[in-house]
């Protein structure tokens, strides 16, 4: 979960506005949200992935949720299962990759596939495409709630 740091200004803002236009100020928000999160996102998927068809969003009354749901996304890491967007928003270290119920890895190097008993990944430094959604939604705030 990722908190936004100047969550009393925009309560604020919200509070300063007519009871009817609340409601959609905060519709407003989350739809723009939404859209920045799956715009930040493309990067990191090719076609209708699983990624991209995991990111929802929801709005009832004065509440909005932007979230990327666990259908299909679980991976095993340290005895847990775990949502692999977490390796995409933080990164991973170096690390060996092995099958675990195949006798070798397939994938598809210069067009061709590739078989492997294992292979050395060379890490990943991270991409935190959320918070820069947030940030991106803050900066675009008193334009959507005018």
């Amino acid at each position: 979960m990722i908190r936004i740091k100047n969550e009393e200004n925009i309560l604020r803002v919200l509070d300063t506005l007519p009871k009817e236009r609340t409601t959609q100020a905060v519709k407003d928000i989350t739809e723009d949200l939404y859209e920045n999160v799956k715009k930040l996102a493309r990067p990191h998927f090719r076609q209708r992935s699983t990624l991209e068809t995991n990111i929802r969003h929801k709005v009832k009354s004065n509440a909005g949720i932007v979230w990327i749901d666990n259908d299909g996304m679980l991976v095993n890491w340290r005895g847990r299962r775990l949502n692999y967007v977490e390796f995409v928003l933080y990164g991973t270290r170096p690390h060996i990759i092995k099958p675990r119920h195949k006798k070798a890895l397939r994938f598809v190097k210069l067009g061709d596939f590739v078989f492997a008993k294992r292979v050395r990944h060379p890490g990943y430094r991270g991409d935190n495409f959320l918070q820069k959604a947030i940030n991106e939604t803050l900066n675009n705030l008193e334009r959507i709630v005018r």
